[in-house]
C-alpha cells in the first residue's frame, strides 16, 4: 500500500506547523509503529533541527536532490534518534525556490515517488511564504492539516490557506483538508474561546475536537531536539498529538 501523503500547511509563520509536523510523525512511529518519513521543505530547516540534526553540518540534504545528478532520495534520508526518517532541509534551499515553477511543480513528486513504498506515512512541513515549494507540496500531498493559532488574525490566515488549497485542486484534484488543528490555545482565556467558536462556525466539521495548548514544554522539547511525545509523553500536548495521529490510522 502506498504511503499516505500529508502536508502541514498554512501560508503563515508562528502557528505551530513544524511542531505539528514533527510530533505527528513521532506519534505515528513511536506510538503506532508506523514507518514515517518527515520531509522538511522549509528553508529555515526548523524540523531538521527539531529532530536533533544540524542543518548546516550534514553532508546530505534536499538540495542534493535538486542540484546533483545521480543522487538518489535514499542517499539523502537521515535516520533520527526518534526513529522517524527525515529528508533534511538546508538554508540554501531558498536559492532553489525560483526554479521550482511551471513544469517543475513535479519536482517533489519525482523525489518522493521512488521511496513511497518504504513508508506508511509521508509528512511534509511547509514554508510560511508562498513559493514554488508551496505548489510542489500541494501538487503532491493528498491530505492537509491546517494548524491555526487562537489569534485574531486566524480568520485571515485560514481564508488564505483555503483559497490556495482550492487553487491547488486544479493540479491535484484529490487534495483534501483533513482538518483544522487549533494551536497555542489557553482554554482559560475567553478571547481564545471566542476565536475558536468563530472558526468552528465558519468552518463547520473541519475543526478537530482536540487542540494544542499554549505551554512552555513545547519550546523546551524543541530546544532538547526532541518531539514532545518523547520529551514528556504524559504532557497534554503529547496526548493531543497522539489523537491527531489516530486520525490517520
Amino acid at each position: 500500500m502506498a504511503a499516505r501523503k500529508i502536508a502541514i500547511f498554512i501560508p503563515k509563520g508562528g502557528v505551530g506547523k513544524t511542531t505539528t509536523a514533527v510530533n505527528l510523525a513521532a506519534a505515528l512511529h513511536i506510538n503506532h509503529s508506523k514507518r514515517v518519513l518527515l520531509v522538511d521543505l522549509d528553508p529555515q530547516a526548523s524540523a531538521t533541527a527539531f529532530l536533533g540534526i544540524d542543518p548546516e553540518a550534514g553532508e546530505r540534504n534536499i538540495n542534493n536532490l535538486l542540484n546533483d545528478v545521480g543522487v538518489q532520495t535514499t542517499d539523502v534520508i537521515a535516520h533520527t534518534e526518534s526513529g522517524v526518517d527525515l529528508l533534511p532541509s538546508h538554508p540554501d534551499l531558498a536559492e532553489n525556490i525560483p526554479g521550482m515553477k511551471g513544469p517543475r511543480y513535479q519536482l517533489l513528486r519525482d523525489i518522493l515517488e521512488p521511496v513511497e513504498e518504504n513508508y506508511d506515512h509521508i509528512i511534509i512541513d511547509s514554508p510560511p511564504q508562498e513559493s514554488g515549494l508551496t505548489w510542489n507540496i500541494l501538487g503532491y500531498a493528498k491530505e492537509v492539516v491546517i494548524p491555526l493559532e487562537a489569534h485574531y488574525l486566524s480568520a485571515r490566515g485560514l481564508a488564505d490557506a483555503l483559497s490556495k488549497l482550492e487553487m491547488a485542486k486544479g493540479i491535484n484534484p484529490d487534495l483534501q483538508i483533513k482538518g483544522i488543528l487549533m494551536t497555542k490555545v489557553n482554554p482559560g482565556v475567553n478571547i481564545h474561546k471566542a476565536y475558536i467558536e468563530q472558526i468552528q462556525e465558519n468552518s463547520p466539521g473541519l475543526v478537530f475536537p482536540f487542540m494544542i495548548g499554549l505551554a512552555v514544554a513545547h519550546q523546551e522539547a524543541a530546544s532538547a531536539g526532541q518531539p514532545i511525545i518523547v520529551y514528556d509523553p504524559t504532557h497534554p500536548g503529547s496526548i493531543a498529538y497522539d489523537q491527531l495521529a489516530k486520525e490517520f490510522l
